[in-house]
């Protein structure tokens, strides 16, 4: 049964209909008001939706022990009782009362924008929790516990937009944690060290924000997005990642020249960031969306691949994921391959910012000597101001590798083994999945 009733008013439901739903398994009634209480157990039901919920505690009709999902974002809802089954709860949007608090041995929860004394003081006992939301709920230093990391089964954590300047240590103890999103955090100043098996870091619009912490402790990572964090000017350890293949710092206007460097001189299949011009260790350079240029002798050293990097604008309403298409033609060969639909997050502003991808000589097989033009069509959304090739050789890598203390085997599993091969590859951004199909034609 499902009834999404957001646009109409006044709407109940009788509690006697329950009665009949003996059997039901999901519910969903959004923005309805219950006519009594609800007498009649729903001993099946295992997922309650109820967006708008009217009463400020859920009727134990509908708390029976199969339930393991309950959706009741922007309701009344004070007070959630202790379920052993329940995994996840989202009461995101919801307004909270100072004077209740939620129940201790709650499973999973997604928070209300909601006073301190919300919270418990100790999230001890919440070993099933999976997914847990506190988006949105104007949460101090104090309001949140300090034994975070108890949270043993936890994989998703959302701590966006509240008014926190640092959080728990206990973080680094979420060993399954894959996912964790700080962004919209304007008096965020640090970030704890980070679990080691995190997949992902969203931390944008994090305005106070003036250092990560060591990346490379968390080796699984594979997306940071940083975007307009405008005070942060060092990311610890990223030279030393040897997973990290996405990276977004558009609007990171400090950060610092050596960051800079580590981030040019690295395979990432893709990163954007601020900058009005090609780095001056790019071997080729030229104005506009296509470069032409001619191999060096190679003296035995073997081609890995190169970094492509432009200088790009757009005059976009609101930031988007665009495709674009690299195009290189080998014309000492006759040879010509395409690269498209690499994901680019196009800026919203008109300002200048730099995006840099990697592309494997495993494809081309450029060799020494030959004559190269590189196009690349951002189409109709982006203005490519500049572009500019840099030669990534297997002993330069060799060299950057034994600086960051990774062996021949790390290598073979990096980043520059893969960037913009026939792929696909995964990476959840703010609310959605964005899905990158990296073809060669």
């Amino acid at each position: 049964m499902a009834i999404d009733l957001m646009k109409v008013n006044d709407m109940s439901v009788d509690e006697n209909v329950f009665c009949i739903l003996q059997n039901l398994r999901l519910l969903q009634l959004n923005h309805v008001k219950l006519g009594g209480g609800c007498e009649y157990l729903l001993r099946k039901l295992t997922w309650l939706c109820w967006h708008g919920f009217p009463l400020s505690s859920i009727p134990d009709g509908l708390y029976g022990e199969n339930l393991v999902a309950i959706d009741m974002r922007y309701s009344n809802l004070r007070q959630v009782k202790n379920s052993k089954n329940l995994k996840n709860l989202s009461l995101c949007g919801c307004k909270g009362s100072t004077s209740t608090t939620l129940a201790s041995r709650l499973r999973s929860w997604f928070l209300p924008p909601s006073p301190t004394n919300l919270l418990p003081p100790s999230f001890h006992g919440l070993d099933r929790l999976t997914t847990l939301s506190l988006r949105d709920c104007n949460l101090s230093d104090d309001a949140l516990p300090r034994d975070l990391g108890s949270l043993r089964s936890l994989t998703n954590l959302e701590l966006g937009r509240n008014s926190f300047r640092s959080l728990p240590a206990s973080l680094s103890n979420l060993l399954r944690l894959t996912s964790l999103k700080l962004d919209d955090n304007e008096r965020i100043e640090t970030i704890p060290d980070l679990p080691r098996n995190l997949d992902a870091l969203h931390a944008s619009n994090c305005t106070s924000l003036e250092r990560l912490p060591d990346i490379s402790v968390a080796s699984r990572m594979r997306l940071l997005n940083i975007a307009n964090c405008p005070k942060l000017n060092e990311a610890p350890g990223l030279d030393k990642s040897k997973s990290i293949s996405h990276i977004d710092m558009e609007g990171c206007y400090d950060i610092s020249n050596t960051l800079k460097n580590i981030i040019h001189k690295g395979c990432f299949p893709g990163l954007v960031l601020p900058g009005n011009e090609i780095p001056a260790l790019f071997n080729y350079k030229n104005e506009g969306a296509t470069i032409l240029f001619k191999l060096p002798e190679f003296d035995g050293r073997i081609l890995s691949g190169i970094n492509v990097c432009i200088v790009c604008s757009s005059h976009l309403e609101k930031k988007e994921t665009k495709r674009i298409t690299i195009k290189l033609t080998n014309h000492t060969k006759g040879l010509t391959k395409s690269f498209r639909k690499v994901a680019i997050n196009l800026v919203k502003s008109c300002e200048d910012h730099l995006w840099q991808g990697h592309l494997s000589n495993k494809v081309f097989k450029l060799g020494s000597e030959d004559e190269v033009e590189l196009i690349v069509d951002c189409g109709n959304t982006m203005i490519v101001k500049k572009t500019g090739v840099y030669l990534v050789f297997e002993q330069d890598e060799a060299r950057l590798n034994s600086k960051r203390g990774l062996d021949t085997d790390d290598v073979a599993g990096s980043s520059c083994d893969n960037p913009l091969q026939t792929k696909r590859m995964r990476f959840e951004t703010s609310q959605q999945n964005i899905e990158e199909n990296m073809d060669v034609a």
